[in-house]
């Protein structure tokens, strides 16, 4: 039988691939505030409902769900109180975080044993940041009071088709309008990706038979590390089209408030080690040059078209 899944989520960037990818071996049921249909692929029901709405999920039909697949959780309490609203049951929660949770001061690459983050600053990022470990913790007790697993998902640098940060999109926008990309000539931070669909095959894996048991974490990033120099150099492999390029300093970058996405130097470098999704769950990490020719592919010929209208 098909596994049964209750996303929370699932019309927006890594959601939506995952209701894609997944559709055809689960049967998903989305609930999600309905932005974006996605009942037009085979086995997806949806629930209009905002997860803060304790009545409206409360008032949901009860089901017996294989897992729960959580994309959109933020602030400390919302794992917690989607719980108690529901009145169905399912055996594992499934969380989506961020790579990001790890003790900055702590030897570089992180791996799932790095102590978490107690102090993250201030500011929206720095909320972001502290909503996402106080969850993890939280997903962990929810799920041990009932007794069911979790696993909790970790990704780098997401990127693919229909990202809506500003990230490749924002360098393939950039390449298309013919503009040329700022390239920081003396920038000594590294980074590392995972592509959109390998969230979703590890998603898949921890719903088989086989998948580890109990209280879960894992990275995903994949093993190669980036630069701006390698970075560029791949968008210009994948491109159909001459990418112009100007040299820029990283002092230069900061002070015009240039929108580079990426880590500017080594010390705010993010390092991971992700070898433990691919022994457990069997993921194979799509290489970085065949996920930036598709997210191209896929960007491309939208940006044109916005450009040409």
């Amino acid at each position: 039988m098909k596994p049964k899944v209750l996303v929370i989520g699932g019309s927006y960037f890594a959601g939506r691939v995952f209701t894609m990818v997944a559709s055809p071996e689960c049967e998903l049921t989305l609930l999600n505030r309905g932005r974006y249909s996605m009942t037009r692929y085979p086995g997806v029901a949806e629930y209009r409902c905002d997860r803060h709405d304790a009545a409206a999920l409360a008032a949901l039909p009860p089901a017996e769900y294989d897992a729960v697949v959580d994309f959109c959780a933020y602030a400390p309490g919302e794992i917690d109180s989607l719980v108690s609203s529901l009145k169905s049951s399912f055996r594992k929660y499934i969380f989506i975080s961020t790579a990001d949770v790890y003790d900055r001061s702590a030897p570089r690459p992180w791996t799932e044993r790095t102590p978490l983050a107690s102090d993250f600053g201030s500011g929206p990022e720095a909320e972001y940041l502290a909503g996402k470990t106080a969850l993890e913790r939280e997903c962990r007790a929810v799920c041990d009071r009932r007794g069911i697993d979790s696993v909790i998902l970790r990704p780098a640098f997401l990127y693919g088709p229909y990202n809506y940060a500003p990230r490749e999109p924002w360098y393939i926008q950039t390449a298309v309008s013919g503009r040329p990309i700022p390239q920081p000539t003396d920038a000594d931070g590294r980074f590392q990706f995972v592509y959109v669909k390998d969230l979703a095959s590890a998603i898949l894996a921890c719903l088989r038979p086989e998948a580890p048991a109990g209280s879960r974490a894992y990275n995903l990033a994949a093993p190669k590390v980036l630069d701006y120099g390698s970075f560029l150099e791949t968008l210009r492999a994948v491109a159909d089209r001459e990418i112009p390029v100007v040299p820029v300093t990283v002092e230069q970058v900061l002070r015009e408030n240039l929108p580079l996405p990426f880590p500017l130097r080594a010390a705010e470098s993010e390092l991971f080690d992700g070898s433990l999704a691919e022994r457990e769950l069997g993921l194979v990490y799509t290489p970085f040059r065949d996920g930036m020719q598709k997210a191209w592919d896929a960007f491309a010929p939208v940006f044109a078209g916005m450009n040409n209208g």
